[in-house]
């Protein structure tokens, strides 16, 4: 029976045979590749011979170069104008308080409730008041006994003090022992110590009464301040200690902005009066700044410090809680560089603006591409920095997108009555 030895030496041939082929795939795929980059190297210097050269002037002597663009220009601007950023923050109520109760006692009655408009001296609680107005009734009979007790020992320092001026009279002509003067001194001097102590002990009992009247109009628990009640923390029936709250009030009529400023302009927020005004991004209600004062306690983390801004909320639109923002002057008023917006092109190399600079043989003017420092944007205009411009000077606003450095330039300029464009806004 034949043996896998005896098959062997008829498959090695085809074995082989296909290893050779395998192992040739890859010299064979070198070779097209070569072929391949050559012929492309080829096809790319043809093309480059066949570029039609550019067109030539009559006399033969045109240079070669960009093709003309046509673009609008508009001139750059000095304007005297004050650098502000914006700013975010939150309303806060000038005055929170938790309306807090002085006595202790069973609530009688709530008059408020969350919502309600209170002004300074409204009533928002009443307590039990029974037992302190007995209390003060039983003080006020104190009162008067006390009182009853004084005109008493002024009546006995009166008549002392009369016998003791007769009795020394009489002595003086030695018409009484000197015994009898005497004890008409002592009685005297007695009578006035207890005319004293009956006046001390009217005075204590004035003073118990009078602390009764304050406790009594105390179980009225009062507004201190116009406002509005956010939280109501009793109800009738409920026994209250001392301190505990009753309801939680916020000012109203005037609310202060907390906007929060970069520590770099700390020494340029001015205190005082300032032609701001607050928005509010909910509903875009705008409230001119009454008086603005810097807190000198940056933040170590977020490096902002706080700058409040007072502003009147006559309407109550405005709430404690409500994010703002503003625009907040940081520098004093001063004339500035000012082109449109659409002047300034923002690269990986910064910001620019293309100049229209005339050449030197009169020709058509070229695009100078001049770098800028942006300072900020107003009102459809970018006030920057830049040594090399000037007031006057033209630059593209239109039509830049496009450009390079030396391209000519077809310019054309903004008609009378016409605005330039405005990022973000079509004509």
């Amino acid at each position: 029976m034949p043996t896998d030895d005896h098959q062997n030496p008829e498959k090695e041939p085809q074995s082989q045979s296909t290893k050779r082929s395998e192992g040739g795939n890859p010299l064979r795929w070198v070779i097209l590749a070569v072929v391949l980059i050559g012929g492309l190297w080829v096809g790319i210097q043809q093309l480059r011979k066949a570029e039609p050269a550019a067109p030539q002037s009559e006399g033969g002597g045109g240079q070669q170069g960009p093709p003309p663009a046509t673009v609008i220009a508009a001139p750059v601007v000095q304007q005297p104008v004050q650098e502000k950023r914006r700013v975010t923050g939150t309303l806060r109520a000038v005055e929170r308080a938790e309306v807090a109760a002085q006595e202790s006692g069973a609530v009688k009655e709530v008059r408020v409730d969350v919502g309600d408009k209170v002004e300074k001296g409204d009533v928002l609680m009443l307590l039990d008041d029974r037992r302190l107005r007995a209390t003060l009734a039983e003080a006020e009979s104190r009162n008067t006994a006390a009182t009853a007790v004084v005109e008493e020992r002024k009546a006995e320092e009166k008549r002392a003090t009369t016998d003791l001026e007769m009795k020394e009279k009489l002595l003086s002509q030695r018409a009484v022992a000197e015994r009898e003067f005497l004890d008409a001194e002592r009685e005297a001097s007695v009578a006035s110590a207890r005319r004293k102590a009956a006046e001390d002990e009217r005075k204590a009992s004035e003073s118990a009464l009078e602390l009764l009247r304050v406790r009594v109009t105390d179980l009225e628990v009062k507004a201190p301040f116009s406002g509005r009640v956010v939280q109501r923390n009793v109800d009738p029936g409920e026994w209250i200690a001392p301190g505990d709250s009753v309801v939680t009030l916020v000012s109203s009529g005037t609310i202060e902005a907390w906007m929060n400023v970069p520590e770099r302009f700390m020494g340029s927020v001015s205190e005082g009066e300032a032609p701001i005004s607050i928005i509010a991004d909910g509903t875009e209600a705008s409230s001119p700044a009454k008086s603005i004062r810097r807190v000198s306690d940056i933040d170590p983390v977020t490096r902002l410090f706080p700058v409040v801004v007072e502003i009147d909320d006559l309407e109550g639109e405005l709430a404690p809680g409500m994010s703002v923002h503003a625009e907040i002057p940081v520098s004093e008023m001063a004339g500035m560089l000012a082109v449109p917006v659409d002047a300034v092109l923002e690269t990986f190399q910064g910001a620019s603006v293309f100049r229209v600079s005339p050449t030197e043989d009169g020709g058509m003017p070229i695009a100078e591409r001049v770098p800028v420092n942006v300072r900020f944007r107003r009102d459809g205009l970018t006030f920057l920095d830049a040594e090399s411009l000037k007031p006057g000077q033209m630059v593209v606003v239109e039509g830049n997108e496009r450009l390079f450095p030396g391209t000519p330039l077809i310019v054309g300029e903004l008609e009378e009555g016409e605005e330039a464009p405005v990022e973000g806004v079509k004509p």
